[in-house]
């Protein structure tokens, strides 16, 4: 076989590698090397499209399903819509190696340019935080502790720099050792230490209800029944059921909760759809026998809970593509209990790092995520949902208590050890007594969740440095050949005694 064949036949693999790596989390520490060697070689576009278009479509086949079973959209309009889905999550893949090549960066390089498209993907047109390769070492509790300090962005940037790590060890180049010694020195980071802790007794109620049922006019007794009934007598502080599990509009004076929870031994957080001054909100009501307290859903799913643009081509949608309009709220608020202080957040709001580090400054003890998964369930778009969540836990070292319809229910530890857990697709319960720890604020809470701002910075200023201070006339400059073989450390320095020297830098 012809070596260049051979290399064709490696890069249709890595893509396998990546998949493979969503169910064994070691192997993501080399499954971007088909990808690496390929790139050095040949297109661009083609190394990252065979590397990455199948992975991103694999983890979000799950929208398909979703739009073409439960929105009940044409077949082909369901798979147009997923398709083009996969292809923007792609452009933040693809964008990475592009400049990596045009601007010829050393390799050690790429792992921060990845970092910042994937930031830049979650927080340009309404955010999209799913997906991203922190996920696929999720359960590596040793590694990621890392992000306490810098945030889950650190986590995708560490895991492709020990990719480029080893991919320099088997091309024998020296660059290696420094990021041998970079992630050595990141796995021995300490955890925060604990300043008090005292125990609480947390329930789950998991009400397995099938999605196409959850709506059903003729469900929607049963379905508040399955709840009632599992949750009468349990012994715990606080029963967490999952995201709109009350399936009637919620009524803070006529609702059946209120009665329940007065002759029960707990509080009550379910998740409540209800009207507000003309409002409706994606809410969570924390129930006790002294009144009714809400949290409104801040962070709305675009095209689910709301429709970006409504004004311009909302009249073009079909009726029933159409998600109505639910009003984001406005701030956090605290659910207290005895001593549990208690952050909500809603779904796809436990992808987004801001919300629960903001709970933490408020001396939040206990993160807590009502969702409804059944959309997408038996799909691997299922279960990246809940990897978001243990990310949540350790950069803020907090415990979290994720209630789930249709599963993944859980409680993560602030390690980010799930300690207990309930099987998906199944009516169920757990109720567990926890030690609830409580630590300073975390290097994260300090600072840390500016580190891919930070790095965004860096790599702009890189880039616009290398667009003027080097056209190709002066590509044989001294500083031009250190950056091409070292990267921008040398760049930078190089700048740094430019701007001293009072020089004009900058040229058109």
């Amino acid at each position: 076989m012809k070596p260049a064949k051979l290399s064709d036949n490696f890069l249709y693999i890595s893509s396998t590698a990546l998949i493979l790596s969503f169910f064994f989390s070691y192997l993501s520490f080399i499954a971007f090397l088909p990808f690496l060697f390929y790139l050095e070689k040949k297109s661009v576009f083609k190394a990252a499209f065979f590397s990455f278009f199948p992975f991103i479509a694999f983890i979000y086949s799950g929208i398909f399903k979703s739009l073409y079973l439960y929105y009940g959209l044409n077949i082909f309009l369901s798979l147009f819509l997923y398709l083009l889905l996969v292809f923007y999550h792609f452009l933040y893949l693809y964008m990475p190696a592009v400049l990596y090549k045009k601007f010829k960066f050393h390799l050690i390089f790429l792992p921060a340019l990845f970092a910042v498209f994937e930031y830049l993907k979650s927080v340009l047109f309404y955010g999209l935080p799913l997906g991203n390769l922190n996920l696929l070492a999720w359960n590596i509790p040793g590694f990621i502790k890392s992000a306490a300090y810098f945030g889950s962005y650190f986590i995708t940037f560490e895991i492709m720099l020990i990719n480029v790590g080893i991919y320099l060890i088997i091309k024998k180049k020296k660059a290696a050792v420094l990021i041998a010694v970079f992630i050595l020195l990141s796995l021995f980071l300490p955890y925060p230490k604990v300043t008090k802790s005292f125990k609480s007794t947390i329930a789950i109620v998991q009400g397995g209800i099938k999605q196409n049922e959850k709506w059903e006019d003729k469900y929607l007794k049963r379905n508040l029944n399955i709840y009632l009934n599992a949750s009468k007598k349990i012994n715990s502080d606080v029963v967490f059921w999952p995201e709109s599990a009350y399936p009637y509009l919620f009524s803070k004076k006529r609702n059946k909760l209120s009665s329940f929870v007065k002759f029960e031994p707990f509080a009550l957080i379910t998740g409540v759809v209800r009207e507000h001054k003309n409002h409706f909100y994606n809410s969570a009501a924390f129930i006790s026998k002294n009144g009714i307290k809400f949290y409104n859903k801040q962070i709305l799913v675009p095209f689910a809970e709301f429709l970006p643009l409504r004004q311009i081509w909302g009249s073009f949608l079909p009726k029933n593509m159409d998600p109505g309009d639910f009003t984001a709220g406005k701030h956090n608020v605290i659910f207290r209990y005895k001593s549990l202080r208690i952050g909500p957040m809603i779904c796809y709001e436990e992808a987004f790092e801001s919300i629960s580090r903001l709970y933490k400054d408020d001396n939040a003890n206990l993160l807590s995520v009502l969702t409804n998964d059944a959309w997408f369930s038996k799909t691997p778009t299922f279960y990246i949902l809940g990897r978001n969540a243990v990310f949540r836990a350790v950069e803020n070292s907090i415990w979290l208590v994720r209630a789930a319809n249709n599963g993944i229910s859980e409680i993560i530890s602030p390690k980010g050890e799930i300690v207990y857990s309930l099987k998906p697709y199944k009516t169920g319960i757990l109720n567990k007594t926890l030690r609830i720890t409580q630590t300073k604020r975390t290097f994260f809470d300090k600072g840390g969740y500016l580190f891919p701002i930070i790095l965004l910075i860096f790599v702009s200023l890189s880039i616009f440095y290398r667009i003027y201070r080097f056209p190709k006339q002066a590509a044989k400059h001294p500083a031009a050949k250190l950056s091409r073989r070292y990267g921008s450390f040398y760049t930078w320095i190089h700048l740094i005694i430019r701007v001293y020297k009072r020089r004009k830098i900058w040229r058109g």
